[in-house]
């Protein structure tokens, strides 16, 4: 028994086992928490006994494991197992042994009280208190019955009903209270995680007791003194920049020990305990600090030093599985050819005389002095209007120029001729059901905004988009959204008509450093008169120029007027050197034209790689020049993180754009590192970053630089999200070479088996690597993200959607990369397969989370949820059919 048993314990196919139900019930988790809310699935789930259970025996079979394969003699592999198994105790600690709250000061004011984040049920008599924790699920069976002695009499408090309440509001818990197993009265009880329960009183026998159940008030042994808050906004904007907590630490006798600022991602430690700022009053009068004491911190940080350490010391164990897969890249030689080609869009065209003469008269000032007119967007950003202006048009059209004019001039004619602009079809338009309830043509894509407009004014739209906005997101069909679509593009072009966005007239001594387009700043008293001139000085200069071409009058009114930007509110605008660079960034637009750079080069690459294996024949010149114009792209992708890195100040990897764009950057550098002498490593590394770019670009990113969020300023988040985003690139690589795998498998014969089984193995192998530099850089950057979020709130894992998600994908590749112990599973064709399939996980990590999932990562999306795509439903459909005519060459052997 005990023998079977230790079998059990010690074998692969149970761990694997254990893995696969830990990763399944923490992804069914993620759905109970969106669907219901946290406490189901910390109930069902996260903080569930059985979940617990099974993360103890997968540490013992670890320890087991490691024991028996001897696996401390491999250094890498060693400490790599030998880091979950501390991260796990240290888990253990902060579950059991810490303690979390929250704590509210006013300003003046002292506490040494927090707000437990756990809730109990309370039961108070004169003297006396009980307590024990509680959770109920909106779902499922919330039985319970709690009995205690007081004043000799037993009571028995029992779960009658639950009425779960809406965010903001208590929940309605109903008990039946038994006395001496006779007596018995059923009571409601308001309350829930996060308040302090109301009490509700129990009378039998002149004897009152108290019962309560919620949050409760943890004592500290020292108080906190709120001297000051402060909150800093962005120039011109109610979004913060920045808020801290001025306090004092004092002893039990109200004697100072210190004073400290507490802010986002700078806490105070002092006896154990750590204060996180979490938020504030809408007054701004007082501060909401987050409580930790956490005495599982060093033990997990320690754990994740291992992490790390490990992941860097299998690089370079001898006779490690990444040791030998090198080996046999190395002694393979396969040829390599890639070509480049590039595309060219057209514009729609529209004519008339007064847009010729627009046309030929405004690229000059345009272009020059217009361009770099600084101007502060509604989210108090300070940027050139050429910025501005392709922000713009890019919503409204979803293209960077149309007619023939760039968008500068295109921004630059609808203020000096707004009439003329809303009778041009510059507005996208390619639902077929709203042209035809706009009385337009099928063949019609772009609308003008009169065209939305019935004769008498009337919004011809109105009745169905206010219907559409009526259903909730999950009730929207098809056409409902893309009324909303086209309703935000209408209703963009119309603010730009009147001018909203153009703020580029600081108010002089104003605290909140507020700019004014030019109709309000005619007429706020805030503006000075001679400003009001240049201003109109500029109007005339504008209409003379467009006229006959001299824009001597208005460059003259214009630098004027960045004069009086620069003398008013130097201290918030950028340099001259930043907005130079901003602005060719915008013309550059490297990014958008590195989809079909790296589209092309992906698509004719794979074609010939085939054609190279079949031909057998190797063309060296055209390799080095096409590896040269491959880097050349990289080189350029570089170039525009770093642009945008410097314009915006912050790393170009802290939103859902950035992040994109970052995954391809990082699937090219893959492709580099990796490649050797075959021509499908750069064909996949460039198909998967054009996959990224162009998703990227889709309507539902928004490309926007914009100012970051408090608790994005943080060097460890840089750290966290540039390791995790790069190792996306990695694994998508992986997934794409198992996709060509397969299909070399159904491209074999017996003519060519022999030779493209050595192709496939080659492959398999670059694949592995792909795989495991890829998971390494998941699991060390997850990790990071702990630290980051430790350091900003307090907990280095909270089960929030986006970090289960993660550690989801780190369970499925762990599966991946160990299936190959599992005598039956290790095969080429089984590795291919789930290669590809797991890439999956890393698809709902990154869009399944941000767009469909709630959660605390909410800031990384755009806010609806976009519909999915019938496109994907046909390429997995697709992979699927791949991966069963596949089957028919899988007779390769594994590596062993």
């Amino acid at each position: 028994m005990i023998l079977n048993l230790k079998r059990v314990l010690l074998s692969y196919k149970f761990i694997l086992f254990l893995l696969f139900i830990l990763a399944c019930g923490a992804g069914v988790a993620t759905f109970l928490e969106s669907i219901y809310d946290t406490q189901t699935a910390k109930i069902f789930v996260y903080n569930a006994f059985w979940y617990e259970v099974l993360m103890f025996v997968l540490m013992i079979s670890l320890i087991g494991i490691i024991l028996q394969t001897k696996m401390y003699k491999r250094f890498g592999a060693f400490v790599i197992h030998l880091a979950f198994i501390v991260i796990i105790i240290g888990a253990f600690l902060t579950r059991y042994f810490g303690d979390e709250g929250i704590m509210h000061i006013k300003e003046g004011d002292k506490q040494n009280q927090m707000v437990s984040v756990k809730s109990y049920l309370q039961i108070k008599s004169d003297n006396q208190i009980f307590e024990y924790p509680l959770n109920l699920a909106r779902i499922g069976n919330n039985d319970f019955s709690f009995s205690q002695e007081i004043n000799s009499k037993t009571i028995t408090i029992k779960f009658n009903s639950y009425e779960p309440a809406q965010k903001g509001q208590r929940a309605t818990l109903m008990v039946d209270a038994i006395i001496n197993r006779q007596i018995s009265q059923t009571i409601a009880i308001k309350g829930g995680v996060g308040w302090l329960g109301e009490p509700s009183i129990l009378n039998f026998d002149n004897q009152k007791i108290e019962l309560s159940w919620g949050s409760k008030l943890i004592n500290l042994p020292f108080w906190i003194k709120l001297n000051d808050f402060e909150l800093l906004r962005y120039p011109g904007s109610k979004s913060p920049s920045s808020y801290a907590s001025y306090i004092d630490v004092l002893d039990t006798n109200l004697n100072k020990i210190l004073d400290y600022k507490i802010f986002m991602n700078h806490p105070l430690s002092f006896e154990g305990y750590k204060f996180f700022q979490s938020s504030y009053d809408p007054d701004e009068s007082g501060s909401v600090l987050e409580v930790n004491k956490d005495p599982g911190k060093w033990p997990t940080y320690f754990g994740y030093f291992l992490l790390c350490l490990g992941f860097v010391g299998n690089f370079f164990t001898k006779k490690s599985r990444f040791a030998k897969l090198k080996e046999i890249i190395k002694n393979s030689s396969f040829a390599f050819f890639i070509s480049f080609a590039l595309l060219s869009f057209a514009a729609p065209s529209l004519q008339s005389s007064e847009l010729e003469q627009f046309r030929a008269n405004s690229y000059e000032h345009a272009s020059g002095e217009f361009a770099t007119l600084l101007v502060q967007d509604y989210k108090g950003r300070i940027k050139p209007i050429g910025t501005e202006a392709h922000e713009i048009v890019n919503k409204i059209s979803g293209k960077s120029s149309l007619i023939g004019l760039s968008a500068e001039q295109i921004i630059l004619g609808i203020n000096t001729n707004p009439s003329l602009w809303r009778t041009l079809e510059i507005i996208k338009l390619n639902n077929n059901e709203i042209k035809e309830l706009l009385n337009l043509p099928k063949e019609q894509n772009f609308v003008s905004f009169n065209q939305a407009f019935d004769e008498n004014g009337n919004y011809k739209l109105a009745i169905f988009v206010d219907k559409a906005n009526e259903k909730s997101v999950s009730q929207r069909g098809v056409l409902d959204n893309e009324l909303i679509k086209f309703d935000e593009r209408l209703n963009i072009a119309y603010l730009t008509f009147k001018g909203v966005y153009f703020k580029f007239i600081p108010i002089a001594n104003d605290k909140s450093n507020k700019w004014l387009s030019p109709n309000d700043a005619f007429y706020d008293d805030r503006v000075d008169s001679e400003v009001k001139n240049m201003l109109n000085d500029y109007l005339v200069g504008l209409e003379i120029g467009l006229q006959g071409g001299d824009w001597s009058g208005a460059n003259k009114a214009l630098n004027e007027l960045k004069a009086y930007q620069k003398a008013v509110s130097s201290h918030i605008l950028p340099s001259l050197k930043r907005t130079q660079i901003e602005i060719l960034y915008n013309k550059l637009s490297i990014f958008k034209n590195l989809v079909y750079f790296y589209l092309i080069i992906g698509v004719i690459a794979l074609f010939l790689g085939f054609i190279s294996i079949f031909l057998l024949k190797r063309f060296s010149n055209l390799e080095k020049l096409i590896f040269a114009i491959f880097v050349a792209g990289f080189l350029a992708h570089t170039l525009g993180l770093g642009l945008r890195w410097y314009i915006s100040g912050h790393a170009p990897w802290s939103d859902s754009y950035e992040s994109m764009i970052y995954i391809g950057w990082s699937a090219i550098l893959a492709g580099m590192i990796l490649f050797k002498r075959s021509i499908l490593i750069l064909a996949a590394s460039s198909l998967l970053a054009a996959i990224m770019m162009l998703v990227a670009h889709m309507s539902f990113i928004n490309p926007q630089i914009t100012n970051l969020v408090p608790v994005l300023k943080s060097y460890w988040l840089s750290v966290h999200v540039s390791v995790i985003t790069a190792s996306y690139g990695f694994l998508g690589l992986g997934a794409l070479l198992g996709l060509i795998v397969l299909i070399l498998m159904i491209l074999k014969n017996d003519k060519n088996k022999d030779r493209l089984n050595a192709q496939i193995k080659y492959l398999i192998a670059i694949d592995e690597i792909s795989l495991i530099i890829g998971l390494s850089m998941l699991t060390v950057g997850n990790f990071f993200g702990g630290i980051w979020a430790n350091e900003s709130w307090g907990r280095y894992w909270g089960w929030d959607p986006k970090e289960t998600w993660s550690f989801v994908s780190i369970i499925v590749y762990a599966i991946v990369l160990h299936l190959r112990f599992i005598p039956k599973l290790n095969s080429v064709y089984v590795f291919a397969i789930t290669s590809v399939f797991a890439y999956s996980s890393i698809i709902m990590t990154y869009f399944g989370v941000n767009f469909y999932l709630t959660g605390m990562h909410s800031y990384a999306a755009t806010g609806q949820s976009p519909e999915v795509p019938n496109l994907v439903y046909y390429v997995l459909f697709t992979i699927i059919l791949i991966s069963i005519f596949a089957s028919k060459g899988k007779d390769i052997k594994p590596i062993k």
